[in-house]
């Protein structure tokens, strides 16, 4: 009997060559390895995209500098929040405030040579987290998380179909005040109407009013493709060089600075800010309005507050202020650009008397939400001391001191104003 063929196919060689083998094979080892490769890399991706918030944080620079994040939530009754991170980029100084509150243990350093940063916080009953995330070597991204949900980033939450302006702003004229060293200080009159419900105020800001929004905008927009759009505010010059009293400059400058917010009201993502908002005086149910006061007398009566932290509220107002905008019930908020928090309400008597001069003086009051126009029982709510509370959060809310340095300097303010609160009593008439 003939031996059975050990290789039943004659095309394949019984002792093949070591060599050819392994060049016939090769291609099939390669194929498999990128498939395997491919595999995990998809693995990878998807659980990748799985932590990842839908819309990626925008980066920035460790040369950008001062950055302002905000993030807004509703809680469960509707109630809006809003979380703002302050980070400088350069020095790595952060902290982070929740409805204006700063957050304790937030304060503190992130710096290029940290790791990356995750920072707690309690808001409206749940937990949320701030994360300062190192992007490569020399940048850093944001993002908050509110009960495991991420949560868009304010400037992400616009539309394009949003209005492009969602006020009517101008500068319409200048004044001058004394300032505490004797010489005049210039001011603009802001006159904002909101297109929303009609809403509208005049208030006076300084120069550095205007360059103190200009550098919260741009803070605000770092990382982001509208940063383009502000343009640069119109020069500080210096006083050696220009005298900045003479009429052709104020008047150059007012025009410029009127063109100026007028540019920057339009952009969608300035008009939906916080800070514009507060710069004009129109901001959560709360309107500021502002008197220049030529000489003699403030033209009202004002009262000692209930609250410490609201040390001085309008009770009567004499004939020649009608039509100026202040109103019974109104909070006086600042005396030539100087905070009456803390001042304590004879220490605000005696400023006011001091005060040379013309001056300007600024006050807040309550309107209802949504229409513009007065809460009705303000001043009364304000008189008694029922609506301390919500005042004393749109008074910290207003242009003033750091985000870092209002829960230091509100505590003193109460510490300050309660020794005077205790023996004033009744009206002080400022005609006097």
């Amino acid at each position: 009997e003939p031996e059975p063929n050990p290789n039943p196919n004659p095309n394949l060689d019984p002792n093949p060559n070591p060599l050819t083998l392994s060049r016939t094979l090769a291609p099939s080892l390669a194929l498999t390895r990128t498939l395997t490769f491919t595999l995990r890399l998809t693995r990878t991706l998807t659980l990748t995209l799985a932590l990842t918030p839908k819309t990626p944080a925008a980066m920035v620079s460790i040369l950008d500098g001062e950055v302002h994040r905000t993030w807004r939530l509703d809680d469960a009754d509707g109630t809006p929040h809003r979380v703002v991170l302050y980070h400088d980029t350069i020095t790595g100084v952060r902290c982070i405030t929740v409805d204006g509150d700063e957050v304790t243990g937030s304060m503190g350093t992130s710096s290029v040579l940290n790791a990356s940063m995750t920072i707690q916080f309690p808001v409206a009953g749940r937990d949320g987290v701030v994360l300062i995330l190192r992007n490569g070597i020399f940048g850093f991204r944001y993002q908050c998380k509110v009960g495991g949900k991420f949560l868009k980033e304010a400037n992400d939450e616009i539309s394009a179909t949003q209005p492009s302006s969602a006020f009517d702003v101008q500068v319409a004229t200048h004044v001058q005040a004394a300032s505490s060293g004797g010489e005049p200080v210039a001011w603009y009159l802001v006159k904002a109407r909101r297109e929303a419900d009609g809403a509208a105020t005049s208030v006076h800001r300084r120069y550095r009013d205007f360059a103190g929004l200009y550098e919260s905008i741009v803070a605000g927009l770092k990382g982001h493709h509208a940063a383009r759009l502000v343009p640069a505010l119109p020069g500080k010059h210096l006083k050696l060089v220009i005298d900045h009293a003479d009429p052709a400059f104020l008047k150059q400058r007012e025009r410029a600075l009127s063109q100026w917010l007028q540019s920057v009201a339009r952009i969608p993502h300035v008009a939906a800010a916080q800070t514009l908002h507060t710069f004009l005086g129109l901001f959560e149910g709360t309107r500021e309005v502002s008197l220049h006061v030529a000489s003699g007398s403030i033209g009202c009566t004002l009262q000692a507050s209930r609250s410490p932290n609201l040390p001085a509220i309008v009770t009567t107002i004499r004939p020649e202020l009608d039509g100026a905008g202040v109103r019974v019930g109104d909070v006086l908020t600042k005396i030539n650009g100087y905070a009456t928090v803390g001042m304590g309400f004879h220490h605000v008597v005696e400023t006011l008397r001091a005060a040379p001069r013309p001056l300007v003086l600024h006050f807040l009051q309550m309107v209802s939400a949504g229409n513009g126009e007065d809460g009705g029982s303000a001043e009364q709510k304000v008189v008694d001391g029922a609506g301390d509370h919500e005042l004393e959060e749109k008074v910290k809310a207003a242009p003033g001191a750091s985000p870092p340095a209002r829960s230091a300097a509100r505590q003193a303010a109460v510490v300050a104003s309660r020794k005077d609160l205790s023996a004033s009593t009744g009206l002080y008439d400022a005609e006097l």
